[in-house]
């Protein structure tokens, strides 16, 4: 690739981040599309060229958003998407594993965003881990307001989604944590997913592929962490640590709890795969839906439990 190619190429990149970060900020509910896509160019800058060229083009693209939405919109994009763009072509130029790439990039991701909140917190004064229960309570008003007056529903039943409502938001801020380490590996996975599917049609700096989702299987080590996650709270006691370790506790249950289902999931996509509803769409309509409703979402969690200690996959298909 001459020089003033890889300079075109380069700066078409940069652009093309940008614009999917403002398009993420002034289109609205598909704009949430284009926030997923954002660390992609860095990421093929980064492994068609050089990591120095993937750096200094972040910091160009910061500098331009910037001055269109400020710096706080810069600094979102920086630490947002760009940090993790880089690090993602960083390890897909240094790892042949998948696996390790998207984990070693769960980590940057989680990383950049926690340095993100302090700056945010820095820069405004706002503290974004706690959520001011004014204005969710003049919403909700609002809300109920209105369902009342349609009569959609029985006002018993706004009574109980009410209750069920506030109930949801007081624990957001205990599992604030937990929220941010999901979107950190949701942001990861998809901008791999999306990089790598880019650079299959460029033909150059090809990522390795994810094992097939019904493989997927995470470590024993996991169990511990459950029991860890049980065991936490009671170390505290009455003592200063108790709030700490009972908020621990709870972030660490529910991300143990998302990985079981996870791997639930996967074993069922991979038992479906072996009925008459083996067709993806299908088997994405039954998980679906099974995931929504709690009695079956449990039962995923159970499956994903009991494989984590005996490969279902292997024991029912031997």
């Amino acid at each position: 690739m001459t020089r003033t190619k890889a300079i075109v190429e380069s700066s078409l990149l940069v652009a093309l981040a940008v614009v999917l970060f403002l398009a993420s900020n002034t289109i609205p509910l598909v704009g949430i599309a284009f926030t997923f896509l954002c660390p992609a160019p860095l990421v093929i800058l980064g492994l068609r060229h050089s990591l120095k060229r993937a750096a200094l083009g972040s910091v160009v693209a910061a500098f331009i958003i910037s001055i269109i939405l400020g710096v706080v919109g810069g600094m979102f994009f920086l630490f947002g998407f760009a940090i993790l763009g880089v690090g993602l072509g960083a390890l897909g130029r240094r790892r042949d594993n998948a696996v390790e790439i998207v984990l070693y990039g769960i980590l940057v991701s989680l990383a950049s965003k926690l340095i993100l909140m302090i700056i945010v917190s820095r820069l405004t004064g706002m503290n974004p881990f706690s959520f001011e229960t004014g204005e969710f309570e003049s919403i909700l008003d609002k809300v109920m307001s209105l369902y009342s007056k349609t009569g959609l529903i029985p006002a018993e039943s706004l009574s109980t989604l009410r209750g069920q409502l506030e109930a949801t938001f007081r624990i957001i801020p205990q599992v604030f944590p937990a929220l941010l380490a999901i979107a950190a590996g949701i942001d990861c996975i998809l901008s791999y997913v999306v990089s790598r599917i880019v650079l299959v049609r460029l033909g150059r700096g090809v990522l390795p592929p994810l094992p097939p989702f019904g493989e997927w299987r995470f470590p024993k080590n996991i169990f511990w962490a459950l029991l860890a996650s049980v065991v936490l709270p009671f170390f505290g006691g009455s003592g200063p640590w108790a709030s700490s370790l009972s908020k621990a506790g709870l972030n660490l249950r529910l991300l143990v709890s998302l990985l079981f289902m996870i791997q639930g999931v996967s074993v069922t996509w991979a038992l479906l795969g072996r009925t008459r509803v083996s067709g993806r769409l299908a088997r994405g309509l039954i998980i679906f839906v099974a995931v929504l409703v709690p009695i079956l979402s449990y039962f995923l969690i159970i499956v994903g439990l009991v494989d984590i200690w005996w490969d279902l996959r292997i024991r029912l298909w031997r």
